[in-house]
């Protein structure tokens, strides 16, 4: 199968990805206050949505899922650990995904593998 396709594929397969995770997390939302709720507006900010699917271009499906599950627990960790030094009670997701990429792309300096789309799992 030509590279191009197999590219396109994965892309499009981690857009739906995400529009799931979204559209759960709208679902989720709206059942705990009974009523539709735009997460956008008080629990997730755009700029979060821009930067998951910005990024997608990056991965493979496999690790772009991997990418996303390991930077959310990463994201959770050290939100938990700065939460006392911040007076923000949010969490900069984005930020701390933009981390996280540079940490990941160190090896590529290194290695002649690509860690976002070579087969890691």
């Amino acid at each position: 199968m030509n590279k191009d396709i197999i590219v396109l594929f994965d892309s499009l397969k981690s857009l739906l990805f995400i529009g799931i995770n979204f559209i759960s997390i709208v679902a989720y939302f709206s059942i705990k206050k009974s009523k539709f709720q735009n997460p956008f507006k008080q629990h997730v900010g755009i700029g979060d949505l821009v930067f998951l699917i910005a990024v997608i271009p990056l991965f493979s499906f496999r690790n772009y899922m991997l990418f996303f599950i390991s930077g959310m627990i990463l994201s959770l960790v050290l939100y938990m650990i700065f939460q006392n030094k911040s007076k923000q009670k949010t969490i900069p997701l984005a930020g701390y995904l933009s981390l996280y990429i540079i940490i990941v792309m160190i090896p590529n300096l290194f290695f002649s593998t690509n860690v976002f789309y070579d087969f890691i799992i």
